[in-house]
């Protein structure tokens, strides 16, 4: 069999989450290829060694130019803070490298341009981890919106939204500095929101936001306050290119949820919810039915029957959207045929999203 050789740059929560993926994909599906952990590097190399010798990485190395020098790696998975992106994907695609990148791809415009115009973009598979995309109901979602199910869409509301920074006494972290994070909840959160809204219901033609600063200022953890300079909340009226209005959210302000994401959509024939603390279930309205009410679909451990383990009846757990994603990109580097949502995909996302902070800024509507 062909055996897949992957280097994993960063290892915080990211690169930890898609080293599960990496180990547990040959239990879940059983693929025609090997996957050979070949190289690790994190913020310091002593991370870095930690990594090698708990997950079994081949190489611990002390940046990406190291691990590109190496003579056996086929795919560069980018689990960095965001600002060290592109950065990243440019050397990953002058050597020609397969490249599997945490949202968002980029930091702005400029970052946006740079990659799209790389000379080797198309001559390797690329995606952007997207994983919500991968979870069962959300594909059956997405085949009911392509059956035209739901007719015309007329109306929407899409949000993610989790507690983590109510608290004034949290210290400051990476996430919450431009310099590192290139954005706040709306590059963090809201790539998802618009990942999932525009998949389901088609591209955007104008947005309309608002952000939110909660504190501005947080502990520095040496005694000290820094300034925080990026948005803790984000509201849009988002109007799709089909006329379709509606609110999207993005918030880490919302005292009493979880990691919710949420997405509802209304059609002139029908309307369908996924609720992703309740992935389970796809529900789904039609409006032709002779009984109203919304149907709970059973979508559980359901992938289309390339899940031999577990069975489909067990309930799901957040990290199985990410292994089926990475899943997804090996095979598409195993077929040698492009992957989705591919990094191009994903700077379509990163273009709306710096759309709403020009429209936050200016306070106006921005078309894009």
């Amino acid at each position: 069999m062909k055996t897949l050789s992957t280097a994993v740059i960063g290892f915080g929560f990211m690169g930890k989450t898609h080293t599960y993926g990496y180990k547990t994909i040959p239990l879940f599906y059983e693929p025609d290829f090997n996957i050979r952990l070949a190289a690790v590097c994190a913020r310091n190399y002593e991370h870095a060694l930690a990594a090698k010798e708990r997950y079994g990485f081949a190489h611990a190395a002390h940046n990406l130019d190291e691990i590109l020098a190496l003579p056996d790696i086929d795919i560069i998975d980018i689990c960095t803070p965001n600002s060290m992106h592109t950065q990243a994907i440019l050397k990953a695609l002058d050597a020609k490298k397969h490249i599997y990148c945490e949202k968002p791809v980029a930091c702005g415009p400029a970052e946006t341009r740079l990659i799209l115009a790389h000379s080797h973009l198309n001559e390797v598979v690329t995606q952007t981890v997207f994983n919500n995309r991968f979870l069962p109901a959300a594909k059956l979602a997405k085949q009911f919106m392509q059956e035209e199910r739901l007719g015309r869409i007329l109306s929407f509301r899409a949000r993610m939204i989790m507690p983590s920074n109510i608290n004034p006494s949290t210290p400051i972290r990476w996430r919450n500095t431009r310099q590192q994070a290139g954005g706040g909840v709306l590059y963090d959160l809201g790539a998802h929101v618009m990942d999932m809204l525009t998949w389901l219901a088609g591209p955007v033609q104008s947005v309309y936001t608002k952000n939110q600063t909660a504190y501005a200022k947080r502990p520095d953890g040496k005694g000290g306050f820094a300034p925080v300079d990026t948005d803790d909340a984000s509201y849009s009226v988002v109007t799709l290119a089909n006329g379709a209005v509606g609110i999207a959210e993005a918030s880490k302000l919302a005292t009493g949820t979880n990691t919710d994401l949420y997405i509802e959509i209304h059609g002139t024939k029908g309307a369908l919810k996924i609720d992703f603390m309740d992935a389970n279930w796809l529900y789904y309205y039609d409006a032709n039915a002779p009984y109203k009410g919304y149907t709970r679909l059973e979508t559980v451990q359901n992938y289309g029957g390339v899940s031999p383990f577990p069975p489909p009846r067990h309930p799901l757990g957040w990290l199985r959207g990410h292994a089926d994603s990475l899943y997804e990109f090996l095979r598409a580097v195993a077929e040698d045929r492009p992957a989705q949502p591919s990094l191009q995909d994903g700077l379509y996302v990163q273009s709306i999203l710096d759309a709403m902070y020009q429209s936050a800024q200016e306070n106006k509507e921005i078309s894009l």
